[in-house]
């Protein structure tokens, strides 16, 4: 490997590795940033703060559907949800309103599992629950509203970058100590069913191999580890 392509390789691993932690750390503190939605909103610093969420399907066919195409914005994520509290919101255990901040599901089946957090006590789980076309029909239309306003902000300036999530967190009053990104586990996962290798690379890429037709399906595929 040529030293500009191993330069090239490594600054895509450090933007992998960057971007997997901002999204861990997006979960984290999912409740307060639904909590001072409206605080924020209005920031496209903010607001187009880009997740690297894994919101893949895999079926044991070796099937990968996804309930929305990236890129998934901070503030896309978050408004859909508010706006749709039927589809993606739920009571915690304590008798308050939970948001969904992140799902995946079977477009085969309509089964969505949603990731939940509670502004209001914090409580984290995940909800099976079913409808996933309709959640997919929701988010995809919020999502185009959002690229029109993602131009629009460019339009008027070309230099337009993001904010980091870290600086939003402490606006909100968030400790310093809990702005500190996640570490990340290095490692692919595989597993293997019917014949059929499943991997995961650290980066929410997934790789399936058909060991009987030799047919390989990539989505998101990254392969780095240490």
């Amino acid at each position: 490997m040529s030293q500009i392509s191993s330069q090239a390789a490594e600054l895509r691993r450090q933007q992998l590795e960057y971007s997997t932690s901002i999204t861990k750390l997006y979960s984290r503190h999912a409740s307060t940033l639904f909590a001072h939605f409206d605080e924020w909103k209005d920031n496209d610093a903010f607001y187009f703060i880009e997740l690297r969420l894994n919101m893949a399907y895999v079926a044991s066919s070796g099937l990968i559907a996804e309930i929305a195409h990236p890129p998934y914005y901070l503030g896309t994520m978050v408004r859909n949800t508010l706006l749709h509290p039927e589809l993606f919101a739920c009571e915690c255990p304590h008798g308050h309103r939970a948001y969904a901040y992140t799902y995946s599901g079977s477009p085969l089946s309509g089964s969505v599992s949603q990731a939940m957090a509670c502004p209001v006590c914090g409580w984290n789980q995940w909800i099976p629950q079913s409808g996933w076309h309709s959640r997919s029909r929701a988010l995809t239309a919020i999502q185009a509203e959002d690229q029109k306003r993602l131009r629009s902000v460019k339009k008027s300036d070309p230099d337009f970058h993001p904010a980091d999530l870290r600086d939003l967190l402490r606006s909100l009053g968030v400790p310093e100590e809990e702005c500190t990104l996640p570490p990340i586990e290095k490692k692919i996962q595989r597993s293997e069913h019917g014949g059929i290798i499943f991997q995961r690379d650290p980066y929410g890429g997934v790789k399936v191999e058909d060991t009987h037709t030799g047919q390989v399906t990539c989505h998101r595929w990254n392969g780095i580890s240490e």
